[in-house]
């Protein structure tokens, strides 16, 4: 086995126990592999643990495993790669921007981190406690289709939903529609939405008005849809869109139960929630 790996299963262990360092008996043998590949899925079963946890608990595995990459330069240029690829990557399905807060803080404050590394980290840190889980999300106005102003929160209000599914979308995205698609024949999302139960919110936060008035018709008419006409969704001041379609779970205080989350997470949400009436 390498160092790196040796570090790298230490760490995660040491992490998975929540700062404890007792590891008597713990074997290593069956971590021989030198390859990349083990190293990843090493570390995913680490990334499982920790969307298992509290989110206290989840803070403390991250800062204990930040701690013990900040002991060695191999293992750091590891642990960073990893932590940003499973959970800052837009495509990665264990995404959080929430978990990767303290990533970008040990960063900041690291010897062993590159001046890139923390430039990075520097600009990513604002845009990254914005809308944090269990907090209110941010207002912004938007126009519907016939021109009308409007904004979140007066949408919000006038429904009174227990749940508001926040789409950020554009016309052209492939993605976006597979999204409308699989949402608009989910059975328990149309009862939801029938049940005023839940609200989705579909904004546009682009320029190409016509493109999106074009591309309405894909959408179902139970769906508010709107677009940014100020064009404050698109300079990271309120919301950081770093990736569209961007999913955002709201309950009925506009407080944000789940940010930028993949639709499979957000079903199992209200799926589980719809059981449990």
């Amino acid at each position: 086995m390498t160092k790196c790996h040796t570090l790298l299963l230490i760490a995660l262990l040491l992490a998975a126990l929540s700062c404890k360092t007792e590891r008597q008996g713990v074997s290593l043998s069956d971590y021989g592999s030198q390859s990349r590949a083990t190293q990843t899925a090493m570390f995913e079963q680490f990334v499982l643990k920790l969307l298992a946890a509290d989110p206290e608990r989840a803070r403390q595995m991250q800062d204990s495993i930040m701690s013990v990459a900040d002991s060695d330069s191999t293992m750091w240029r590891q642990i960073t790669r990893l932590e940003e690829k499973f959970f800052l990557d837009p495509d990665s399905p264990y995404r959080s921007e929430e978990l990767y807060i303290p990533v970008a803080e040990r960063i900041l404050s690291s010897s062993l981190s590159s001046e890139e590394q923390r430039l990075r980290a520097e600009w990513l840190l604002p845009r990254l406690r914005l809308n944090r889980p269990g907090r209110m999300a941010a207002d912004f106005s938007f126009i519907s289709p016939k021109g009308r102003k409007s904004s979140l929160y007066e949408a919000v209000d006038a429904a009174k939903p227990d749940f508001t599914l926040l789409l950020f979308s554009n016309p052209g995205c492939p993605d976006c529609r597979k999204i409308a698609e699989s949402l608009s024949h989910n059975l328990n999302i149309e009862a939801m939405i029938a049940e005023r139960k839940l609200l989705v919110v579909n904004i546009y936060p682009d320029e190409d008005i016509q493109a999106w008035l074009d591309f309405l018709p894909n959408y179902p008419d139970s769906w508010i849809c709107g677009q940014d006409s100020e064009q404050i969704l698109n300079d990271d001041s309120i919301y950081w869109l770093r990736a569209i379609p961007s999913l955002y779970l709201l309950d009925k205080e506009k407080r944000i139960i789940v940010k930028d989350a993949p639709l499979e997470q957000i079903l199992s949400i209200l799926s589980s929630i719809s059981k449990a009436d």
